[in-house]
């Protein structure tokens, strides 16, 4: 009884053991995370990918090489997480980041100059599935935080971001960057890899990611290429840089009664957040134009540009994807897709290009839209 009455006095670090999970990108800095950790005696308790299921298949990949090292060295195995949507009752359905953009017209947040793809696809499933995972129950109720390693490393471009997060406060997580703290850089990242016996993995980012580099694009499979020309040839009517006068106008007409609506049920420090973020009339011009957002002086703001202009895809090839995009939204393609088990997304962009193909396809099904219940 006396020792109970002591340890209720003790912090719980000294009680319980800090659960720690590594957030693993499944890239060169998380991955030297784990072989820094592994060189330094740290076994985490827990190792989590959040999957968009729009990773390159060369970061998948990796998946079994880094899955055998991790049962060689005693570490625990990667615990795959994914964002499951609810079925949508209309429209279409989809189970990754790709496919979401696509069946709303959009592009990747980061294209606007946001993260929010990033917190739904990546951070939200990560914590999800560690809101039930035990241990942190059992640690979280004796009022402790889970200790989660972020694998930024010490370069510049990294730093940058790391003095943006690391002054952020959690009430469930104290956040902790290894790689910064022991002063590693990429390349210092990739010799420890290579130091350890594995191969560098390929960087880690979605197909379309948009803070992808021009010369990164050029050594793209032409799947990917694909999924990029369709995407945002879906996303260019909604798209403000696109737009003429008359569209701007319209929308920002839209976007206002939008906002006046959630301004009068708004109430308290919500409806002073509201009062802050008022739509404004876009300027003609302005706005978001494609996946990199806006031209450079080195590149076009839309990859579809780019990789028309570089011969990348046919001509033809292109504009076949760019029919298809409108194409999508007929009412057999949204049945067939929300219920179809053996149907992909990619293997629709297939379908509509499968003449104009010349390698790369991996198409697997073969339907045809003739069979569907759809008239003109």
């Amino acid at each position: 009884m006396k020792a109970i009455q002591i340890n209720l006095f003790r912090p719980v670090e000294e009680v319980l053991k800090q659960p720690l999970i590594v957030a693993y990108g499944l890239g060169v800095d998380s991955t030297a995370v784990l072989v820094e950790l592994e060189r330094r005696g740290i076994i985490p308790d827990a190792i989590l990918f959040a999957d968009t299921g729009e990773e390159k298949q060369e970061t998948y990949d990796y998946l079994p090489i880094i899955s055998s090292w991790l049962s060689l060295v005693g570490f625990p195995q990667v615990t795959v997480v994914r964002n499951k949507p609810k079925n949508l009752k209309k429209g279409f359905a989809y189970k990754s980041l790709g496919q979401e953009v696509i069946a709303n017209r959009i592009l990747p947040s980061l294209a606007y100059g946001r993260k929010s793809c990033s917190l739904k696809w990546k951070v939200a499933p990560q914590n999800k599935w560690t809101n039930r995972w035990q241990p942190a129950l059992d640690y979280w109720k004796a009022g402790g935080k889970i200790k989660k390693i972020i694998g930024y490393d010490a370069g510049a471009k990294d730093m940058k971001r790391y003095a943006h997060s690391k002054g952020i406060k959690d009430a469930k997580y104290d956040y902790w960057y290894p790689l910064v703290e022991w002063g590693m850089d990429r390349e210092m990242c990739k010799a420890a890899i290579q130091k350890a016996g594995l191969p560098v993995p390929p960087k880690s980012a979605c197909k379309f990611c948009p803070a992808t580099k021009p010369e990164e694009l050029m050594e793209f499979r032409k799947s990917y290429l694909r999924g990029i020309v369709l995407m945002e040839a879906r996303a260019v009517p909604r798209l403000r840089g696109h737009m003429n006068e008359q569209q701007l106008v319209a929308d920002y007409q839209s976007r206002h009664s939008a906002w006046e609506q959630k301004l009068e049920t708004a109430r308290g420090a919500s409806r002073e957040k509201l009062l802050k973020q008022e739509p404004r009339l876009q300027a003609l011009g302005s706005g978001c134009r494609g996946l990199w957002r806006t031209a450079t002086k080195s590149r076009p703001a839309m990859m579809t540009d780019f990789i028309q202009n570089n011969g990348l895809l046919t001509g033809a090839e292109i504009e076949k994807l760019r029919e298809a995009a409108n194409m999508l939204d007929r009412p057999a393609v949204i049945e067939l897709q929300r219920f179809s088990e053996t149907v992909s997304w990619q293997e629709l962009i297939e379908f509509f290009t499968v003449d104009l193909m010349d390698g790369d396809c991996g198409c697997t099904s073969n339907f045809s839209f003739t069979q569907l219940p759809y008239q003109e």
